[in-house]
Formats: structure tokens, C-alpha cells, sequence
């Protein structure tokens, strides 16, 4: 599934190979955003979160289907030790307004709206936002150049945001160039309130059913200088795709 929190950015190779100068940098996020995904997926995963001299933890269970071009998708986080619960339901729509909401541990059930997107997640440095789907047609796209992140030579793509689609000013993705995980973004600079806020890396990339899967991701805080604030680190534990058992009635707001 296509967020931050969902392993974010699931893309995969299509077509023949092109060099970096007969591509431009709409073309190679095309070919990210044609990866496979699949139909459905269920997955546990530890959240841990550092920030401000405490660390947090977090068990999250997550359950999303395709439907067509959109994507629904359940989350479950119980927080440890204590056990509160929040859900976050989540209906993707490409050719519209996403629909988010949360249930609190009071049992309080709010609608996400544009305005509650900048909010964290349960505390940690993933914002509501990063829980959408993007659709590619929102950005327009500038290639940089090629750098080499996490030991694989990556194209170096700059998204900018169309007015009214991104609470973000801008993002930089490193896209693998070649081999089994060509395409994929292996990180992400994300760009808010005038400097680089965040920057997303994904660790451990397997193929789990023809899909590029990062088993942890990590999502860094940085201040103006470039400093680190703090992080939060999604690291999977259990993932299965295409499970037939699941249907889009686990998907309604009864379900919270």
C-alpha cells in the first residue's frame, strides 16, 4: 500500500531499461508508481518511537485492500505497556478527497480533515498525511540528478506538490536505478515550512510475492540545521498478502 506508515511507496520495474538521459523525472516516478502492489495485505509491526529523551512503543496491526484505483486501510496501534487502543481508518480516493478517521482510547471517534493532516500519529513524527496515497498526478516532477543512498546508485527526483495537494512544500525521492529493486524510492527528503523536516529511509528491502517490501523504515525529525530531533522506526514482524479472507466490509467505521 502507498504511505509512509505502509512501508511506504510500494514501486516495482516496468519496461526496458533507460539511461538516466533519455528519462525524465516524471518518466522514472511512472515506472516507481507502476511497481505491483498487492490486493490485500495484513501486517504486525513494532513501532518505536524516540523523542525528547523518551522512548515510546507501539504495536501496530494493519489490515488494507485494494479497491480499484483506491486503497482502504484499518490500523490498530496499542501502545505498550498500558494498552490504549487507537484506530485509524483510512478510504483513498484518486480522484478525490481521502476520508480519514481516528478512534481514541476515550472511544472518541473524529474525522480526519485537511486541517488535522500537519497532527502525529500516535506521537510519533508520521503525520496523518503520511497515511495517504499520492497520486502521481499531483506533482510535478524535476530530475536532479543521480546520487548513491544506502549503497545503491539512485536517480534523485524533486516533487513539488500542485496547489492544495500537500501539506508539504516538497520532496527529493531516491529512486534504485538497477538490479532486483529497480525503481523503488530507497529514501525520501520531505520538505515543510521551508527545510527539510523529515527524511524517510527504508532498510532491510526483500521481495515477499514478486512485491518490494522494506521490512523497517525509519522516519527522522531534523531542525533547521540539519540536526536530528528524534525518529520513529516501523519494523515489520508478520506480512502476508493477497489473503482472500479479506473483504471491504472490514473497512466501514463499525469496524472502529
Amino acid at each position: 500500500m502507498k504511505s509512509i506508515l505502509r512501508a511506504s511507496l510500494l514501486l516495482i520495474v516496468c519496461g526496458a531499461i533507460v539511461t538516466v538521459y533519455a528519462m525524465t523525472g516524471r518518466e522514472i516516478m511512472e515506472k516507481s508508481d507502476a511497481l505491483p502492489e498487492p490486493k490485500t495485505a495484513i501486517s504486525k509491526a513494532t513501532m518505536v518511537i524516540y523523542k525528547g529523551g523518551d522512548t515510546l512503543t507501539r504495536t501496530i496491526e494493519m489490515m488494507a485492500m485494494k479497491v480499484g484505483q483506491n486503497e482502504k486501510v484499518l490500523a490498530v496501534v496499542k501502545e505498550e505497556p498500558g494498552g490504549d487502543i487507537t484506530k485509524v481508518l483510512t478510504h483513498t480516493n484518486k480522484t478525490g478527497e481521502d476520508l480519514q478517521w481516528v478512534k481514541m482510547p476515550n472511544g472518541k471517534i473524529k474525522r480526519i480533515s485537511s486541517g488535522d493532516r500537519s497532527g502525529a500519529f500516535v506521537n510519533s513524527h508520521i503525520f496523518y498525511e503520511d497515511l495517504r496515497s499520492r497520486n502521481i498526478d499531483d506533482y510535478d516532477y524535476t530530475l536532479l540528478g543521480e546520487e548513491t543512498v544506502e549503497g545503491y546508485p539512485c536517480y534523485k527526483v524533486e516533487a513539488k506538490p500542485k496547489p492544495g495537494k500537500s501539506i508539504y512544500d516538497r520532496a527529493i525521492f531516491f529512486i534504485i536505478k538497477s538490479g532486483e529493486f529497480q525503481y523503488f524510492a530507497v529514501r525520501a527528503d520531505i520538505f515543510y515550512d521551508g527545510y527539510l523536516y523529515k527524511r524517510l529511509i527504508n532498510y532491510n528491502l526483500k521481495k515477499v510475492d514478486g512485491i518490494i517490501t522494506p521490512y523497517k523504515a525509519v522516519m527522522y525529525r531534523l531542525d533547521k540545521n540539519g540536526q536530528n530531533l528524534g525518529r520513529t522506526e516501523v519494523s515489520i514482524e508478520n506480512l502476508q498478502y493477497n489473503n482472500p479472507a479479506i473483504n471491504e466490509g472490514m473497512f466501514n467505521q463499525g469496524k472502529l
